[in-house]
């Protein structure tokens, strides 16, 4: 669907008619970095702002949540059939937003041609000052994505664009038989709603939604989401809600929100900035489509997990266990490698060492899996703290780290395989972006670092375990019965 569009410095002009307060703050299409490179639009200060002095004030029912989405429909009935349709949708934060988004990219498009579709809020307006050429990897093109190979980002991005494709299929199930949406964009010669426009919504929602003050949930603030992202160190600005007023306030950053408990002050001609999350290298990029110039670390990378095909339990404790199948690898404040998975616990734990599994009939008929630790019950999540408490908890822990090493190294060499081909690959205009190409240069550099890291962390932890007294008894007992203290069987045994 084509896209209707107005240039940034019509936020200025937008916050005046809709009681947006900018305090001696302006809104720029245009903010360079100390290298020069274009950001995109920004908030710059005009006049001296001391701590904890207001920079943006947004009404509340402004900002944009599913509850006001909730709230447009009750005054439109056309949006209302919708959220009703696509009932499955609407019941997360983020896919009810996109709904509300690419009901507005409707509204506002030269495509649409429906003289009922016509309703005109300051939230179709804001839309169209939105940039609609965001760089997030959604948006790669496929040169850009093979230059991935290795890194996190890669098999993050693969589920995601299929997770896009399954929510865009919904909705045209869902939204097939209402008459404006059949017409308007399903109808094979008047319809123009496409995929795109979903991964459009779905961008400008990933990129701009924030976490709202005391619990408020998720949502975008007009004006504030213009502000761009600095370091923990550097971001001068916070969020704070004046109930009595209400607004959503964007504030000096104070002592109070800083540890060190140096105050910030904002001078004339100040970029305005706030933090958009504490997330690694990979989020980053994968969520706002850049990396912090100045990040020396990964911070963190979830990687995948899975139980070994011949566990003769597998089905039974991925079922059971419904966690997330992988393991997080991070950088603590004085710069440690730790790792942290619940997941891995079910995947190095089996029948002969107390698991057990039952499938149980409910009173309504039903069955249900149940499952069991050394003949007593256990919840799934459980078995984590069941497993440190035992007796064999080194060899559990050691049956852990080994997997996990497994998993690190597996990746590490993925990386470094594909590092020749990033090397020789030469940024274009089209096809491979430079700005594209300089932050999965930066990814694959940072994720190298932590993977080796974590590989030598791993390393230590394993060695110590394997001084320990209950792991070199157990290896010793093991060493005449043909099972391997790993988890694993021998190369030799069939069973």
């Amino acid at each position: 669907m084509r896209q209707a569009s107005l240039p940034a410095e019509n936020l200025q002009a937008w916050s005046h008619f809709n009681n947006v307060e900018l305090f001696d703050t302006s809104i720029e299409a245009h903010i360079f970095t100390e290298d020069g490179v274009d950001q995109g639009g920004g908030l710059r200060a005009k006049a001296h702002h001391g701590e904890g002095e207001p920079l943006v004030a947004v009404p509340l029912d402004l900002v944009l949540s599913k509850d006001r989405v909730a709230q447009c429909a009750k005054s439109d009935p056309r949006l209302k059939e919708l959220i009703e349709a696509a009932a499955s949708l609407f019941q997360t934060p983020r896919t009810a937003v996109l709904l509300f988004l690419v009901y507005q990219m409707t509204i506002n498009s030269p495509d649409n041609q429906d003289p009922g579709l016509k309703l005109k809020t300051p939230f179709a307006d804001y839309v169209q000052c939105l940039p609609k050429d965001i760089p997030l990897p959604t948006f790669y093109t496929p040169e850009e994505r093979g230059l991935l190979s290795g890194t996190t980002l890669a098999d993050a991005l693969y589920q995601k664009s299929i997770n896009l494709e399954r929510e865009f299929d919904r909705l045209k199930e869902a939204t097939d038989t209402i008459p404006w949406c059949q017409r308007v964009w399903w109808d094979e010669h008047t319809g123009c709603l496409d995929l795109g426009d979903w991964k459009l919504a779905d961008a400008v929602y990933r990129s701009r939604a924030m976490e709202l003050p005391r619990g408020a949930g998720v949502g975008m603030v007009p004006v504030v989401d213009m502000a761009n992202h600095a370091a923990d160190d550097r971001y001068n600005a916070r969020f704070e809600v004046d109930d009595n007023a209400g607004t959503f306030l964007l504030v000096v950053r104070d002592a109070k929100s800083i540890n060190d408990g140096d105050a910030k002050s904002i001078n004339d001609g100040d970029e305005v900035t706030i933090m958009y999350g504490a997330g690694g290298a990979c989020e980053m990029a994968f969520s706002y489509g850049f990396i912090e110039e100045h990040a020396s670390s990964a911070r963190e990378m979830f990687l995948s997990l899975s139980i070994p095909a011949d566990d003769p339990l597998r089905l039974a404790k991925i079922r059971f266990a419904q966690e997330a199948p992988g393991v997080r690898i991070y950088v603590d404040k004085s710069d440690q490698v730790h790792w942290d998975s619940t997941f891995v616990w079910w995947a190095c734990v089996n029948q002969e060492d107390g698991l057990e599994f039952q499938v149980e009939k409910t009173v309504d008929g039903d069955t249900e899996l149940k499952a069991s630790w050394r003949d007593a019950g256990l919840s799934a999540d459980a078995l984590h703290s069941k497993v440190l408490q035992d007796d064999l908890r080194d060899i559990f822990v050691l049956r852990a780290v080994v997997m996990i090493q497994q998993r690190v190294e597996d990746q590490g060499m993925q990386l470094a395989a594909s590092e020749e081909d990033y090397d020789d690959t030469v940024p274009d205009e089209h096809n491979i972006r430079r700005p594209v190409y300089e932050t999965i240069g930066r990814l694959r550099r940072l994720e190298l670092d932590l993977l080796t890291r974590a590989y030598e962390t791993l390393e230590a932890e394993k060695a110590k375990l394997l001084e320990s007294a209950t792991v070199r008894t157990y290896l010793e007992r093991q060493m005449h019965s043909g099972v391997d203290p790993t988890g694993k069987y021998p190369e030799d045994d069939f069973s």
